[in-house]
């Protein structure tokens, strides 16, 4: 038995990890080399290390118990709960890839908007975020509006157009028509509402907008990686922290995620789990995991927690 380890020494574990991810291997395309750092979470909510295996036994004699016992199939999950997300952590948990707009491939971001009509004939330019905002139409990006009524003329209710070309503050007068209930060429009342849908295209040149996109395809899926967790513990007879630590020399993410996205409640947390994988050491040993208690000179203080947790959240 190691020196320096006390089977009477006994610790607690309250504090949540900070975890980052290493690259195990060059991703030339995507500007990533072997030894990267990836990914970084350090507001994490939960940080769970499952670890489970199968058994099987020779059983005999009266009563049939159990005489000897195998275990098999070692099995490792890690579960990280984020409290936030970034674009990054989004497409590293669903396995797609970041498109930033080009001047020959524009981000297509999709837009809808309510407004009143306040001059007969006339839809006025919607606004998002008190923003004035001018949809342009062309015949691979129409504005599509639909009208909700509410003004002087129930019939022009549930009528609606389509724009191919053109601004649609430069069209004088828009026609609405609903040809299931018979009604053509009615022009919006004063009053009433119109729900405008329409797309834009974002390159890098234009004047107001930027966007950038997340794409996840069918044979796109997370990557393996080196993962390592920072955490404290507390020790019992001290009631002082001291640094500890998970690592995983290879790590695949799996491609199980979910998005709740809800009214009430509390806020959308992100989950990412881990498969752990075996992998093998400097020394040639197999190894799944290791879990490491460490100590730092001078880090020692009075009363309880002392300056590891600080010192752990880069402050």
């Amino acid at each position: 038995m190691a020196s320096n380890v006390n089977i009477f020494d006994k610790y607690g574990i309250k504090e949540v990890a900070n975890v980052y991810f290493e690259a195990l291997e060059d991703d030339i395309p995507a500007g990533v080399y072997k030894g990267d750092i990836v990914l970084f979470l350090d507001t994490l909510k939960v940080s769970t290390i499952e670890t489970t295996a199968e058994n099987t036994a020779a059983q005999g004699g009266w009563g049939n118990p159990k005489l000897v016992q195998w275990d098999y199939g070692k099995e490792i999950n890690i579960t990280l709960e984020d409290a936030l997300m970034s674009l990054e952590s989004l497409r590293f948990m669903l396995g797609g890839a970041i498109k930033k707009p080009a001047a020959d491939k524009p981000v297509v971001v999709r837009h809808t908007a309510e407004v009143v009509v306040n001059s007969a004939g006339k839809v006025p330019n919607p606004t998002i975020g008190g923003q004035d905002l001018f949809p342009t139409a062309s015949t691979s990006h129409p504005i599509k509006l639909i009208n909700l009524g509410g003004g002087n003329d129930s019939e022009t209710a549930g009528t609606r157009t389509q724009l191919t070309s053109g601004t649609m503050a430069a069209i004088n007068t828009i026609t609405f028509n609903n040809p299931a209930a018979g009604i053509s060429a009615k022009t919006p009342a004063v009053g009433d509402h119109i729900r405008i849908f329409w797309e834009e295209e974002v390159t890098p040149s234009h004047a107001t907008h930027t966007a950038v996109e997340v794409t996840i395809s069918p044979d796109t899926f997370p990557g393996t990686y080196r993962v390592v967790g920072d955490t404290y513990i507390r020790a019992e007879k001290t009631g002082k922290d001291e640094p500890f630590q998970f690592v995983i020399n290879k790590a695949k993410v799996q491609s199980n995620v979910t998005i709740t996205l809800q009214a009430e409640g509390d806020p959308t947390t992100f989950e990412m789990t881990l498969n752990v994988l075996r992998s093998t050491n400097d020394q040639g040993e197999n190894e799944m995991m290791k879990l490491v208690r460490y100590s730092i000179a001078g880090s020692t203080g009075s009363g309880s927690g002392d300056d590891i947790g600080s010192m752990l959240s880069g402050s």
